[in-house]
């Protein structure tokens, strides 16, 4: 390996610690947003074909990997209409392309497991992100809670996503059964901003139940990013991202010595 070999190397060294820094500092900066999932970063080593047994040591290629499959912790809101997803599962979302007065869902269909839903002007069910929350994929319309005149005095989601509300003279109003989309590679979903995703090619089609899966109401799914798990990841990026630095004013004082030599 020639020193030019080494400064390459130390350079996508420190290029994919920077790029792991980037991950992580998303990661912390959404500690305490519902139902964020941590982007974990991945690295590969990238060696130049040689002949057998000549093989040296080269450079480390970087990449994302999602942790879509790892559950987040269930927090007690209070608020009747959040949801959280115990189990596997995505609920069924769309942006409104429309106005606020005249709102419209004709966009693509997104999944997420961001549930801090509350009704708008509309009472339709709306999460933090402007996600809002459809029973299924035929659904033509968001979760309506009556509003005004028709304003329920309770509302309560079952754990198989029966959605029932209680009039003010205590008669039950069904107000339909919410269902979940299912990936089975799920890790392939292409990411939208606000925890929302969208399938793909290498996603599969989705296909729809509870699959074992529960709702809890009055609660949302946390963050799986964990203050102390990323700030121990951030020191070993940091030290690791030294390292490479030091291999490179190593390589290029090496390099100048090797110069001097012939001037």
């Amino acid at each position: 390996m020639s020193l030019f070999d080494a400064l390459s190397n130390s350079i996508s060294g420190a290029s994919a610690q920077s790029f792991a820094l980037n991950n992580i500092s998303g990661n912390i900066a959404n500690t305490q947003t519902a139902g964020f999932k941590t982007t974990e970063t991945s690295f590969a080593d990238m060696l130049a074909q040689t002949e057998a047994g000549t093989q040296p040591a080269g450079g480390v290629g970087s990449s994302t990997r999602d942790t879509l499959g790892l559950q987040g912790t269930m927090q007690s809101t209070g608020v009747s209409t959040n949801l959280g997803i115990q189990g596997s599962g995505y609920f069924i979302v769309r942006a409104n392309t429309g106005t606020d007065q005249s709102p419209t869902f004709t966009g693509q269909t997104a999944y997420t497991r961001r549930g801090d839903f509350t009704p708008d002007a509309n009472g339709y069910l709306v999460n933090g992100a402007g996600y809002y929350l459809f029973a299924g994929p035929s659904a033509t319309a968001p979760v309506t809670v009556p509003t005004g005149a028709n304003t329920l005095a309770d509302l309560s989601i079952s754990s198989a996503g029966a959605i029932t509300g209680t009039a003010a003279n205590g008669s039950t109003v069904p107000l339909g059964t919410l269902t979940l989309a299912q990936f089975g590679t799920q890790e392939n979903l292409t990411s939208l901003d606000g925890g929302a995703y969208v399938a793909n090619g290498q996603s599969e089609t989705p296909t729809y139940g509870l699959n074992g899966a529960t709702l809890a109401a009055g609660s949302v799914e946390q963050s799986n990013a964990g203050i102390a798990d990323q700030f121990s990841k951030m020191i070993e990026t940091q030290q690791a991202y030294t390292a490479n630095t030091k291999v490179m004013s190593t390589a290029d004082q090496m390099l100048q010595d090797a110069i001097a030599m012939y001037a």
